[in-house]
């Protein structure tokens, strides 16, 4: 059972086919220096109004998902055998999530995204990435045909990119998207984890030449110590019994022999002699821990206290974000899924590295649905002695929530949907956000600034360029920041700058509740965290901040019927995406119409 205690807390022919133009302001690509290629068509999102008579009668969700299939198919032009659904779930707002891609001689092409989400019968939004109006050229599919087999064609990534190949990853062909042409290649993934490396490429099956790519490392440059405290800093730790949440986690959090090891996440010390990992164990069913500041990260006892704070954090974000949507079928990470949807094999290993020669980071792999996650903590250096980044919930949150905005945008199966660099500084943004609800306090107010990574650097301002709060003269980041904005996480910083004011907008108006589990409540912070979790759900791959702005307006609708459209518009409007605001990145204050008169 969960504790009663209450925390605040809280990705043949087909000449007809439409494609994306290549190289143009519509399409995100990106070929730099030391990087490897990316091409993904720019997506189109739309909220749908209903036709015909309204209806309030639920639809089961095979049917949902053939009528999200129906729409697709027609929406784009498609024959039937020309998309195919990938993955789909019905959230607690009876909204079904159907995600799916394009395929032509029956192969899919990897970077041709779309989407549909049903409500009562209606598709309520849908998003894709080819065949809408917008993506104006018509390729030629090309014959399935391959010089190199797959094995060749992974021995040259190799050679090229010095990156290991990872086989536990099943190769596959595809058809990609490279923004000139369609070119039939190998998928399959390389990863090197001691240099943080991790990425799937499709390679063109006759010439080997990597053609498309998809990083799956989040990086952060930056006893349990219960939620809603970020860190130490917030007071002593506090023993909690049996905190399991019986829904989320039926099986509990920790193994038979109560190591930090169980169906959600392990979290271990990796040796850096070549030893086994360490697992600590529980002194008579109690995970307890003494931190010494006055020791380094690598004394056992903060070693300790670090895994066990890291493997409670890790299991809290499982259970707390399972009841806002991301589960099973959603594409959570679980190593069993008790028959409920989704694939399974995929927890977090979360790899203390305190005596590594690398510092100052902590960062996350994340992959699709059936790969498992891994975030790896390094010992931070600011203060002296170091300081680890699992005893900083602030931080470990912001890595797992990587993993759920990357698992449900655009679909749990794809893992490529938040690559640019305007939908990865969304993504930074969210990660920080999540981890800013989740220490939220219900004695915090309004204009209070508050931080990410005060621990772990040692630095009362955190890590961050301004402390997040609502008063602009201590934060006064707006849209049109972004023009100058952009490394990820300080572009990052903008997104979230607009999310908490409509935090606060929510909470001082419909209040604050301290249980966070509790996610059909309408208490302002609670319905924050629901309306980012399910706009998550219904943006398009590699969204920019206006499509993210309105999933969220949809989200809203779906899950509260518009109630609280005026709180977010004017969340967004106050930092310059009002209703004008466009792709040119000049501030907006506009309100809708009808939000001009409400209080």
């Amino acid at each position: 059972m969960r504790a009663s205690f209450t925390l605040a807390l809280t990705l043949a022919s087909a000449a007809t086919t439409v494609l994306a133009a290549p190289a143009t302001p519509d399409a995100l690509q990106r070929r730099a220096a030391g990087k490897l290629p990316f091409f993904f068509p720019k997506s189109v999102y739309e909220r749908v109004a209903p036709t015909g008579p309204a209806s309030f009668s639920k639809v089961s969700e095979a049917k949902a998902v053939q009528i999200a299939t129906d729409f697709l198919v027609a929406k784009l032009g498609l024959a039937a055998d020309e998309f195919k659904v990938a993955n789909s779930f019905a959230d607690a707002s009876g909204t079904t999530h159907v995600y799916g891609a394009h395929q032509a001689n029956g192969v899919r092409i990897a970077n041709h995204q779309a989407a549909a989400h049903v409500q009562n019968g209606h598709v309520v939004s849908f998003s894709s990435s080819f065949g809408t109006s917008q993506h104006l050229i018509k390729p030629r599919i090309p014959p399935m045909n391959a010089k190199l087999t797959v094995d060749q064609a992974i021995g040259r990534a190799v050679e090229s990119t010095g990156i290991p190949h990872h086989a536990d990853f099943a190769a596959v062909s595809e058809y990609v998207n490279t923004g000139s042409d369609i070119v039939f290649a190998h998928k399959f993934q390389l990863r090197d984890e001691a240099k943080g490396q991790w990425v799937q490429v499709w390679a063109d099956a006759n010439t080997g030449e990597i053609v498309h790519s998809a990083d799956f490392v989040h990086r952060l440059t930056y006893v349990v110590y219960d939620l809603p405290k970020a860190s130490m800093i917030d007071g002593d730790p506090s023993p909690l019994v049996n905190p399991e949440d019986p829904l989320a986690s039926p099986s509990g959090w920790a193994d038979q022999y109560n190591l930090t090891m169980g169906n959600n996440a392990q979290s271990f010390r990796v040796a850096t002699d070549g030893a086994s990992p360490l697992f600590y164990r529980t002194y008579a069913g109690r995970y307890s821990f003494h931190v010494n500041p006055k020791l380094g990260p690598e004394w056992d006892g903060n070693s300790r206290a670090s895994q066990f704070n890291s493997f409670y954090a890790v299991n809290v974000m499982h259970d707390i974000s399972y009841h806002y949507g991301f589960t099973e079928a959603a594409g959570n990470f679980q190593a069993d899924n008790f028959g409920k949807g989704g694939l399974g094999g995929d927890i977090v290993y979360v790899r203390d590295y305190v005596d590594s020669n690398s510092t100052d980071t902590a960062f996350i792999f994340v992959g699709a649905d059936g790969q498992a996650a891994y975030m790896h903590l390094y010992r931070w250096t600011y203060t002296a002695p170091a300081r680890n980044p699992g005893l900083d919930n602030t931080v470990t949150i912001h890595e797992y929530t990587h993993g759920i905005s990357t698992r449900l945008t655009g679909g749990a199966a794809t893992g490529q949907c938040l690559r640019d660099l305007e939908s990865t500084s969304l993504g930074e943004g969210w990660s920080d956000f999540v981890a800013l609800v989740l220490t939220a306090k219900a004695s915090d107010t309004i204009n209070k600034p508050v931080f990410i990574a005060q621990y772990s650097t040692g630095n009362p301002a955190g890590l961050r360029s301004y402390p997040y709060t609502t008063d602009m003269a201590v934060n006064p980041l707006k849209y049109s920041d972004l023009t100058t904005r952009t490394e990820p996480h300080a572009a990052g910083e903008v997104w979230v700058e607009m999310l908490w004011e409509m935090y606060w907008n929510l909470v001082t108006k419909y209040g604050f509740n301290a249980n966070l589990y509790d996610a059909k409540s309408t208490a302002g912070n609670v319905v924050a965290l629901q309306l980012v979790i399910s706009g998550m759900m219904h943006q398009p791959c590699n969204p920019t901040i206006i499509q993210a702005r309105d999933a969220i307006l949809t989200a809203d609708q779906t899950f509260y019927g518009g109630k609280f459209k005026c709180d977010i518009w004017k969340g967004f409007a106050k930092r310059g995406l009002g209703n004008g605001a466009t792709v040119d990145k000049v501030n907006n204050f506009d309100l809708p119409w009808e939000c001009l008169t409400v209080s």
